[in-house]
């Protein structure tokens, strides 16, 4: 379960210390489980027929993964969006779902295909600062502040007077804490109308749903007495069990806070229902993003901790980019927890995440195989890769797929293991390919035709610098490099011209064997600003960023209608506009 020695990412051997092993066999617990393993087989492999699906003696799986099939006929290209950054004349300081719901129209009538989003899971109320959508309360539930409050106040009768949010609306980033008390105050009035209807009833029957309401209000009711109390480690230890009878009493005695907080989750589940209906006309439609992990302190570690190696960080050892290594503080899943338990928390994950998706990213997707974690006892010490049954964990997101008619993209950057892209490949898992990265080690660009075809093909993540921001800081040799592989592309670019190797970078990406170009829309408005700055917290505006460009603005702004007519011209859309 876990590798006593690895390779780093020069192929150079690693050997793991005496203190780290014992530290994580004492996280991870005892091998040996007297639970036996439900098998996990290919349906390829199966002596006698059988469905797809889960058999009380083994879980059935098919041998790859679900791709549309408009996709098989013909390449494609979409939008990728930070949703909290989308701005529009309507909305409260943060990009919506009814905001989803406009681009949608906007990008179908472009001649996308899909809109790649960044994990919508559901955040921090009761520290609404906390904004990671890659370190969660919960990877099951969504952002409640990405509710579109005036669609609910309309659909419901409800008056929003006296709440004016001009000021978040205007306001160059998003004021997370501004905006959750506006939105809180006009939810709760959209609560007390519905109340006594309970047109959520059937949504709230979830177990863990129902801990997460209770998580939400233990937490409001806590850290409104002590604003230090930000992790249910904090809690008094009768709340930390969640099964406990102090959390039963909690719960009957705040029975209403609880189910406003599950009122949040049916609400915003229909509202991305409905930007999904907005985006089934494209031939994906919407492109979810599943973080690798959630925080220590969340619902989901708190409602089921035996789920997870508590005694253990997420991150990744030393590479090029990051030489101390990184470490995410996220709790990994059990590997042996999760073969006794026939894999139902990945399973739950991944159809929470599927659901209103005709596409899904999973984030760090090697963690399919392997994770590298870090001993919380030894904070200053190295770390080891804890391993999965790759098998069994690919063959259920390929079962989970085709059952949800939902292609997966695999985030395959960084240190990947030998042989990894293979079977991924083989599964139609596709992989995610960065023009920055597509490189050689002498530093030629790699040509379009030297892409691979189940990839998505990109200019960066949200983890790296904008194409301006790429371009106005590459030194000379690396801005010939790329001018050069454009040339050989076929590809003319005014040299002088400041926007012209921006649009020149998606024809070259367009011209690619990937089925998939995701356009980022920062990049089409010529952004220099990044989204996430690794490894920083207070020293950059991470996740808090908006567009400087209206929604409604985006098909007049010069750059974005250039990129737009350059990816249409190399892969028009089959019956889409031209």
């Amino acid at each position: 379960m876990i590798g006593d020695r690895y390779a780093d990412a020069f192929g150079n051997p690693v050997i793991v210390s005496d203190a780290t092993i014992a530290a994580m066999r004492d996280a991870l617990g005892d091998e040996s489980s007297s639970v036996a393993a439900v098998p996990v087989v290919r349906v390829d492999r199966l002596d006698r027929p059988r469905e797809i699906g889960y058999y009380d003696d083994m879980i059935v799986v098919p041998e790859r993964a679900y791709v549309p099939e408009a996709l098989e006929r013909e390449p494609m290209w979409g939008i990728a969006a930070q949703l909290y950054s989308l701005r529009s004349e309507r909305n409260d300081g943060i990009g919506d779902f009814g905001d989803l719901a406009r681009l949608a129209t906007l990008a179908n009538e472009s001649g996308a295909s899909t809109i790649a989003l960044n994990p919508l899971h559901q955040l921090h109320l009761s520290n609404p600062s906390s904004a990671s959508p890659y370190a969660p309360l919960s990877r099951r539930y969504l952002n409640a502040l990405y509710i579109d409050v005036h669609a609910a106040a309309a659909e419901f009768g409800v008056a929003l007077d006296g709440l004016d949010a001009r000021a978040l609306r205007e306001a160059t980033l998003v004021d997370y804490a501004g905006v959750a008390a506006y939105k809180l105050d006009a939810l709760e009035r959209c609560y007390a109308k519905l109340r006594a209807q309970r047109p959520w009833q059937a949504f709230a029957t979830d177990p863990h749903l129902r801990d997460v309401g209770r998580y939400e209000a233990i937490m409001e009711e806590l850290s409104a007495l002590d604003d230090e109390v930000y992790s249910w480690q904090q809690w008094p230890s009768e709340l930390q069990d969640s099964r406990g009878s102090a959390v039963e009493r909690f719960a009957a005695q705040h029975a209403q806070r609880v189910e406003f907080f599950i009122f949040l989750q049916w609400l915003a589940d229909r509202q991305l229902a409905e930007a999904a209906k907005a985006a089934s006309t494209m031939p994906i439609g919407l492109y979810r993003d599943l973080a690798v992990g959630v925080d220590l302190a969340s619902a989901d570690v708190w409602s089921d901790p035996g789920a997870f190696a508590l005694g253990l960080s997420v991150g990744a050892p030393p590479d090029p980019l990051n030489t101390a290594g990184q470490n995410w503080g996220l709790p990994p899943l059990n590997p042996r927890v999760l073969r006794e338990r026939r894999y139902e928390p990945f399973i739950a994950l991944l159809r929470a995440n599927m659901r209103h998706a005709g596409a899904l990213r999973i984030d760090h997707v090697m963690g399919l195989r392997r994770l590298y974690c870090i001993p919380r006892a030894l904070p200053h010490g190295g770390g080891a890769y804890v391993n999965y049954d790759f098998d069994a964990m690919l063959g259920i997101v390929a079962l989970e797929s085709v059952r949800n008619r939902c292609m997966v993209v695999g985030e395959d950057l960084g240190t990947v293991p030998e042989g990894f892209r293979d079977h991924t490949a083989q599964a139609r898992v596709f992989s995610c390919r960065v023009l920055y990265f597509e490189r050689d080690w002498d530093g030629r660009f790699r040509l379009p035709d030297e892409y691979p075809s189940d990839a998505v093909a990109s200019t960066g993540t949200h983890d790296l610098p904008t194409l301006a921001g790429w371009w106005k800081a590459a030194d000379g040799t690396t801005r010939e490099q790329l001018l050069d592989a454009f040339v050989a592309a076929g590809i003319e670019v005014d040299r002088n011209a400041l926007t012209a190797p921006l649009v020149a970078a998606y024809r070259y990406l367009a011209r690619s064997c990937s089925r998939l170009v995701l356009l980022q829309l920062e990049d089409g408005i010529g952004s220099l600003d990044q989204v996430n700055v690794p490894g920083t917290v207070d020293e950059e505006p991470n996740w808090q960023r908006k567009l400087a460009v209206p929604i409604d603005a985006l098909p007049a702004h010069p750059i974005f209608a250039a990129i737009v007519r350059a990816l249409r011209d190399e892969r028009p859309r089959e019956g889409g506009a031209q």
